[in-house]
């Protein structure tokens, strides 16, 4: 009965106590090394997302290019530890990321619309037609333009707020009459934009 016991301890902690520390030993070394490089990509993360922002300021980019762009790059460098988080404790990678890309296909399937406004904004803010401030005109809305977010714009009308999807901007022909009496350098009133995809 004693050597039962014995083989049945022996199979489920190993061949001896020392396996068994060995691999408790080998298992919390992988977990202090994934936690030493979440730590660091975090704070690499966070200083190319403030290095990005600083940049741009420096070159008077848009504030909502800058916190979009700093947020990419935030986000590549999460990628980049949560991939070598994966491979200390050996998990197959490529298996990994083609399940993603498979969810990320229907996931960008069922998300079209938002995908196109998303994608519209962040040309919206590179491109940069109309800036806060000008008076618009696209199909039958007028307005002066308040925000430029990453799905919509939001104009302001005779007191009422309207959000016009950016990818409606993005497809139809604008008109900018710019920021009220027209300025040297400002554009002048009447100026038709066409952006077309």
């Amino acid at each position: 009965m004693g050597d039962l016991l014995k083989g049945f301890s022996e199979g489920l902690l190993g061949n001896s106590g020392a396996t068994a520390l060995e691999r408790l030993g080998r298992f919390a070394s992988e977990v202090v090394l994934a936690l030493l490089i979440a730590v660091v990509t975090l704070l690499v993360g966070a200083r190319v997302r403030d290095a990005i922002h600083r940049s741009l300021k420096r070159s008077k980019a848009d504030p909502g290019l800058a916190i979009l762009l700093g947020r990419v790059g935030y986000i590549i460098i999460l990628l980049i530890g949560l991939v070598l988080v994966l491979q200390v404790f050996n998990v197959n990678v490529t298996t990994l990321a083609a399940a993603l890309g498979v969810v990320g296909l229907a996931v960008s399937l069922a998300a079209q619309d938002v995908l196109r406004n998303a994608f519209a904004g962040i040309y919206l803010l590179i491109e940069r037609p109309f800036r806060p401030g000008e008076t618009i005109k696209v199909r039958d809305f007028v307005g002066v333009v308040e925000t430029i977010d990453l799905r919509t714009t939001t104009l302001r009308a005779n007191g009422e707020v309207i959000y016009v999807p950016n990818a409606i901007l993005f497809a139809e022909v604008l008109v900018n009459r710019g920021a009220g009496t027209p300025t040297a350098g400002a554009p002048s009133e009447g100026t038709e934009r066409s952006m077309r995809s």
